[in-house]
């Protein structure tokens, strides 16, 4: 508390400490209504329409061929969904490119060679590495087979190519895991999927992966504080 000797400073510090608390709230409510949260909708942190003509290498994979343009299909599409009007090329496996280029492999001067060839500013290429986990199995008396669901864990990783000088542009690896098709299974006999189709096959983990993988691509919303 403050005192004063003077009556009249009494007077006048009694009638300050009394609104001081007020003057303190009054100023609090003040700084916090002049800030408040929005909604903003935030540009992608890769911009494609910068290149005029995008090439794409079918994606290569550890599992068999018939997953090569699944993947590749699902990337071109989640690319020009998040970005309509982005012209890209499809040129083909890389060994039909190199062939076509008569190169032996993919280096600095082949990736020149696509550009002029191709007439292309930037390249993509993929990878996807699929790995088969221990199926959770189930033996059956009648018949004499064994039935399992298999867990497969895969990773894919991709990148964006500047075809005039080489460099890497971008690049994203991400990875998942998902219950996939049945497996069956003949008593001391090989595994075999039920499914050949890779849709059906690898059901959702594909999709998944290359959504989380073309994220950068897409406008996000983001929370920020306005003053």
């Amino acid at each position: 508390m403050i005192a004063c000797r003077a009556k009249g400073l009494n007077q006048f510090c009694d009638i300050h400490i009394l609104w001081f608390p007020f003057i303190i709230l009054t100023g609090l409510n003040m700084l916090v209504g002049c800030s408040h949260t929005e909604k903003v909708l935030l540009p992608p942190i890769i911009e494609l329409k910068a290149y005029r003509n995008i090439g794409v290498i079918e994606f290569s994979t550890n599992a068999e061929n018939n997953l090569r343009p699944y993947v590749t299909q699902n990337f071109i599409q989640n690319v020009q969904s998040a970005q309509p009007g982005t012209r890209v090329l499809e040129l083909g496996s890389e060994k039909l490119v190199l062939k076509s280029l008569r190169r032996q492999e993919l280096d600095l001067k082949t990736i020149k060679s696509i550009g002029d060839e191709y007439n292309v500013d930037a390249l993509i290429l993929g990878h996807l590495q699929v790995s088969e986990i221990k199926p959770n199995v189930k033996i059956f008396s009648v018949p004499q087979a064994v039935r399992a669901k298999v867990y497969v864990e895969a990773a894919l990783q991709t990148r964006i190519l500047e075809t005039n000088t080489g460099a890497t542009l971008w690049t994203k690896a991400n990875s998942g895991k998902v219950s996939v098709a049945k497996l069956n299974l003949a008593v001391e006999g090989p595994f075999s999927f039920s499914a050949s189709d890779p849709k059906k096959k690898y059901g959702k983990l594909v999709p998944e992966l290359v959504y989380a993988n073309t994220s950068d691509f897409r406008s996000r919303y983001e929370y920020r504080k306005i003053k």
